[in-house]
């Protein structure tokens, strides 16, 4: 699973206002659920989910990227929502520097194989700096998906 595999150009962010990740992690929540990806009634139990897994061990995996994520029954399919803040949250990342790549998954609870490999891909996707910057000086989400269309790893 890669990150294109469930990422709808209507569920980027580009530029959020938010200043903390508790902030960030909600407004993504609430775009899936604007969105239709999830229903508006279980967006508050997903953004506690998160947010509980977030408070256990920070998502901020370095190099300015973060991949909150959490598995739930509510939804039978992988849900993403990418934003990109340039001006960086602090997510109290392993680096500690601030995240300005934030990508939100929610994954069903019987697909944990699916969860695993789809964190793993992202976050090797994820450490290729060229890849990290040519997303951060992009301005709309059709540009960003395009991008990652083409992306190939060297």
């Amino acid at each position: 699973m890669s990150l294109l595999d469930n990422l709808k150009k209507n569920n980027i962010l580009i530029k959020p206002e938010t200043k903390n990740r508790w902030e960030i992690i909600t407004e993504m929540v609430e775009l899936a659920a604007r969105n239709r990806d999830i229903s508006q009634s279980d967006a508050a139990c997903i953004t506690s989910s998160l947010i509980e897994r977030e408070k256990s061990m920070s998502t901020g995996i370095g190099n300015g990227v973060a991949i909150p994520h959490c598995s739930t029954e509510k939804v039978n399919e992988i849900v993403t929502v990418l934003a990109v803040t340039p001006r960086g949250i602090n997510f109290e990342s392993i680096d500690n520097e601030p995240v300005k790549i934030v990508i939100l998954l929610i994954v069903p609870k019987d697909k944990l194989t699916q969860h695993i490999k789809t964190l793993a891909n992202i976050a090797k996707m994820m450490n290729d700096a060229e890849l990290r910057e040519k997303i951060l000086s992009l301005k709309t989400p059709d540009s960003i998906i395009k991008m990652l269309k083409s992306y190939s790893p060297a």
